[in-house]
C-alpha cells in the first residue's frame, strides 16, 4: 500500500500521483487529495493504482449519482460538478493542441443543457442472461438496471430486452426524440419475442444478427428542423440537443456559392445541413446502409443538390475531378488516413470544417493541415457529459 498526493488529472480523468518516481494513474481520485492506494498494474513506464482509502478529499468532490460509478468505466467524471467537468475538458483540449504546437484562438464551449439522460444509444453486453457494461479495461460484466446517461425510454427498453431470454450476446438500443426504440441483437440464441412485453415501450424494430425480425430496421429522428432516417448499424450523433447546436455551427460556415465535399458522411446529416445553403454537396461514405439512408434523407428534406458516393474516402477522393470551396470532415476516432490528408492539403479548398470525437487524432491532423490552413475557430461541444470524451469542431481557412 502507498499513501500519495494526487497532483492533477490525466486525459482520461484519472488522478496522477508518483510512486517510486514513476507516474501512477489512479481512478476516482482528484487533485489535492491524499489517498491510500494499491498498485493493480505495473509497466516499465507507468503504474495503475486503485484507491483503498481517502485521507483527505478535494473540495470539488461531489457524491456520484450513479450506483455503478466506482466500477463502470462510463461516466468517469461524475464525482465532479458539471461546470468542473467542462473546465477539465477545456484544459484537456488545450493541452493536447499545445503539445502538437497547434496555434488556435480561444476555445468556445457549448454546454449540455441535459447533462443526464441524454444518450439516444446504448451498447450492452449479455453474459449468462445478465445485461450490462464491461468494467473498464476488462471483460468483467457489470450488470445494470439503468444508465443515468441514457434516455429514460432506453432504460425501459432494457426491461424489454430481458424478456427476450438472450443468454449471451450483444445488444444495441437506439431511440429518437419521439421515444421510439430500435433494438439490434447479435447472439447465437433464439429470441422470445412477444408483443405484450412491449406495453410500456414503443418498439419500432428488432434486428437479429443483421436480419430484421420485427417491424423495421430503422427509425426516424427530427433535429434542427430536419428529418433523418437512421438504420440500426448507421452512425448518428448520440446527443440530439448538442447535435442541433453542432448542425447550427456547420450551417453558419456555408455560403450559397459553395461546392461542398462531405467526407465520412454517414446517413448524410452534415451534408443535408450544408445543402440548405450550398450550391452542391458531394458526400462520401463507406457503409452501404448509411448511403441508402442518405438518399432517403435527401428526399425527406427535399435536397436535390446532394450527390452521394459509396466507397472509402482514400480511394474515392482521387477519382473526383472537382474543385471544392468547403470540406466537411467527421472521421472515425482514428482520424484521417495519410492519403486523404495529403489530398486535402492539395485541394486548395477555402475552408475546412473538421469535426472530431478524438482530440489526439484531431491534433495530429491539424499539425499537418496548419501548414496550408489557419485555424479560425475551435468549439468544444459537450456531447458526452460526465465522461472524459469530447466533441470539437475546428474551422480552418486557406492561408
Amino acid at each position: 500500500m502507498y499513501e500519495v498526493e494526487i497532483k492533477r488529472l490525466d486525459d482520461q480523468g484519472r488522478g496522477i500521483a508518483f510512486i517510486d518516481n514513476k507516474i501512477t494513474f489512479i481512478k476516482n481520485a482528484l487533485p489535492e487529495e491524499r489517498v491510500v492506494c494499491k498498485i493493480t498494474k505495473r509497466t516499465k513506464k507507468y503504474n495503475v493504482g486503485e484507491v483503498i482509502e481517502y485521507k483527505t478529499k478535494s473540495k470539488k468532490r461531489i457524491e456520484a449519482k450513479c450506483p455503478y460509478f466506482s466500477i463502470c468505466g462510463g461516466c468517469t467524471l461524475e464525482h465532479l460538478d458539471y461546470l468542473d467537468t467542462i473546465e477539465f475538458k477545456k484544459e484537456k483540449l488545450k493541452h493536447i493542441l499545445e503539445k502538437e504546437q497547434i496555434k488556435y484562438p480561444k476555445i468556445q464551449v457549448v454546454e449540455n443543457e441535459n447533462n443526464y439522460f441524454y444518450r439516444n444509444k446504448l451498447s450492452l453486453k449479455v453474459i449468462k442472461g445478465a445485461i450490462g457494461f464491461y468494467e473498464e479495461n476488462s471483460h468483467t460484466l457489470i450488470p445494470i438496471e439503468k444508465c443515468l446517461l441514457a434516455r429514460p425510454v432506453l432504460n425501459d427498453a432494457i426491461n424489454v430486452l430481458k424478456t427476450f431470454k438472450v443468454t449471451n450476446g450483444e445488444a444495441i438500443l437506439r431511440s429518437n426524440t419521439n421515444d421510439e426504440v430500435l433494438i439490434a441483437i447479435n447472439t447465437k440464441d433464439s429470441l422470445v419475442v412477444k408483443d405484450e412485453n412491449f406495453a410500456n415501450v414503443k418498439i419500432v424494430g428488432i434486428v437479429l444478427n443483421d436480419k430484421c425480425i420485427y417491424g423495421q430496421p430503422y427509425l426516424y429522428e427530427r433535429i434542427h428542423h430536419l428529418l433523418f432516417k437512421i438504420s440500426y448499424d448507421a452512425f448518428f450523433q448520440v446527443n440530439p440537443f448538442i447535435a442541433s447546436h453542432l448542425f447550427e455551427e456547420v450551417e453558419k460556415n456555408i455560403v450559397s456559392t459553395n461546392t461542398v465535399l462531405d467526407l465520412y458522411s454517414g446517413v448524410g446529416v452534415l451534408g443535408i445541413v450544408a445543402s440548405k445553403k450550398a450550391k452542391k454537396v458531394i458526400s462520401i461514405e463507406i457503409i452501404k446502409n448509411a448511403v441508402l439512408d442518405s438518399l432517403e434523407n435527401s428526399k425527406l428534406n427535399k435536397c436535390s443538390n446532394i450527390y452521394p458516393v459509396l466507397g472509402d474516402a482514400k480511394t474515392v477522393l482521387p477519382k473526383i475531378k472537382e474543385d471544392f470551396d468547403t470540406i466537411l470532415i467527421d472521421p472515425p476516432r482514428k482520424g484521417l488516413d495519410k492519403n486523404s490528408l495529403q489530398l486535402l492539403l492539395q485541394s486548395k479548398a477555402q475552408k475546412i470544417l473538421y469535426i472530431s470525437c478524438d482530440p489526439f487524432t484531431l491534433a495530429r491532423d491539424l499539425k499537418e493541415l496548419q501548414s496550408v490552413y489557419k485555424i479560425k475557430k475551435v468549439t468544444l461541444f459537450d456531447m458526452f457529459s460526465y465522461t472524459y470524451h469530447l466533441e470539437s469542431m475546428v474551422v480552418l481557412e486557406l492561408r
